[in-house]
């Protein structure tokens, strides 16, 4: 029924009136909630899936995506599963709140952190994060001394994202296997540098024994895995993003990490194998940030173009990779316990604006990114390693397509201007922001102007649609 609304709005031959589209927007936001679960009163906010019903055919891709969108956009409730009993949450006056800012559980929905600006995008400081650390007290505190802040990342284009670090992540252990054959046949080491996509993280010799000395592997972890998820590199995949995420922030485990009820909070399966699939692919679904040239207004498009020459010309490019091609644009994940692969066409079944397909099947990303590690200098560094990277001031290069609608910028959205967040770069960017600073005042603006036509933008009526707890009416 849904599907065949949201078909009457793309085919509705009438002016699309102001009025037109409020009545579409509130009929596309009640038909979004499942009123199915509790007739009146109160209960869990969320249906389940199961991976059987995909596996089998039972659910089509657009079923299947409507189900991650609801996870994306519902709130959990305590019914759901909600909460930690192991993080308690404890006020100033020591109450028991079950809320936790600094070690979560700290929110009750995804839009929470990743909708600005639409459902999916990015985040204000005020939902900044704080990955990978525990209180061992359970008070939350409003000090954030020795902590990494991050603010929240938007997940638009996130299933061509990853397409791009698989099949980079395939050169790179194809290099590794290749010197080791060599080593092998040579009886001696063997070095070969290591290049995915035209982008080089360094150099990996294998030993005679087949063992590799990656003391030269460079922007990537020593496994080779390219981790484009979090700013330091920390999720490999959507699938796992979907399932840390969900347990850090609402006490929601999925069981397939956690087991029925890891929490022990009496609820069971509180994320299905099916439901972590529906999320994950909703997410690789969404559209894919564009770039957005005025028609009518001359001299900001001279400025857009010239700014984007300026850009390349002062090396930004070097790191923010401009283009990278995907050679098969069909996103994939595999879910725990089976061998199926669930899948969906980016070229075609996902949100628009979409990836097109090239004449030799492949699709090309405008990402401006390479996806690697570098230093940004001592200005930037965080307290915490965190993840097994060089060093606490390298993170992945930032994905500059939609970076006009994700403000504030920088890891912890410390730079409110995009002119703040180039001056702060250092370390392997330092060439580079000293080149921007050098530039005259227009020749900034130019370069701004660039950085503001790369946006995220809403063509699709399912996605606008408000964020709000299931049921309300």
């Amino acid at each position: 029924m849904l599907d065949k609304y949201y078909y009457s709005i793309k085919t509705n031959k009438k002016p699309c009136t102001i009025t037109n589209f409020k009545r579409n927007l509130i009929a596309v936001a009640l038909l979004s909630f499942n009123t199915s679960v509790l007739a009146i009163g109160e209960g869990p906010n969320h249906t389940h899936i199961e991976q059987s019903q995909i596996e089998s055919g039972e659910l089509s891709t657009a079923e299947i995506v409507k189900h991650g969108q609801l996870k994306f956009t519902t709130d959990f409730n305590r019914f759901d599963g909600h909460g930690d009993p192991e993080r308690p949450g404890v006020n100033g006056v020591g109450v028991s709140t079950g809320f936790n800012r600094i070690s979560g559980t700290d929110s009750v929905a995804c839009t929470a952190c990743h909708s600005k600006p639409f459902v999916g995008g990015a985040s204000d400081n005020a939902a900044n994060i704080f990955p990978g650390f525990n209180r061992p007290d359970n008070i939350d505190s409003p000090s954030f001394e020795g902590l990494n802040v991050k603010n929240s990342q938007s997940v638009f284009g996130g299933g061509a994202k990853q397409r791009i670090a698989e099949e980079m992540n395939a050169e790179l252990a194809a290099i590794a296997n290749e010197a080791i054959e060599f080593a092998s046949d040579l009886g001696d080491s063997f070095t070969l540098p290591l290049v995915a996509k035209g982008i080089s993280f360094g150099e990996i010799t294998a030993l005679a024994d087949g063992t590799l000395d990656t003391s030269g592997v460079e922007g990537v972890s020593t496994d080779l895995v390219i981790r484009p998820f979090n700013v330091v590199g920390a999720e490999p995949n959507l699938r796992s993003f979907v399932v840390g995420a969900m347990e850090q922030h609402f006490g929601i485990e999925a069981e397939e990490r956690f087991g029925l009820d890891g929490d022990g909070d009496g609820v069971e399966r509180e994320l299905t194998v099916g439901d972590v699939t529906a999320t994950a692919l909703f997410q690789a679904a969404l559209p894919i940030p564009t770039q957005v040239i005025p028609k009518k207004n001359r001299e900001v498009r001279r400025a857009i173009f010239a700014g984007e020459k300026t850009f390349n010309k002062i090396g930004c490019a070097s790191c923010h990779t401009p283009e990278m091609k995907i050679d098969d644009p069909v996103f994939q994940q595999t879910a725990p316990g089976t061998d199926f692969v669930t899948t969906l066409d980016l070229t075609r079944d996902s949100f628009v604006p979409r990836l097109r397909r090239n004449r030799d099947g492949s699709a090309t990303a405008k990402i401006y990114s390479d996806l690697k590690r570098h230093d940004m200098g001592a200005e930037l560094a965080e307290p915490l390693l965190q993840v097994d990277r060089a060093s606490t001031s390298h993170f992945v290069t930032s994905q500059l397509w939609g970076v006009a609608s994700t403000g504030p910028w920088l890891h912890d959205g410390r730079a409110t201007t995009l002119t703040d967040a180039i001056l702060l770069h250092g370390g392997e960017a330092d060439a580079s922001s000293t080149a921007f600073e050098s530039l005259s005042e227009y020749e900034q603006a130019e370069v701004i102007e660039f950085l503001k036509s790369l946006q995220i933008v809403i063509r699709d009526p399912r996605l606008i649609i408000p964020n709000l707890p299931l049921g309300q009416y």
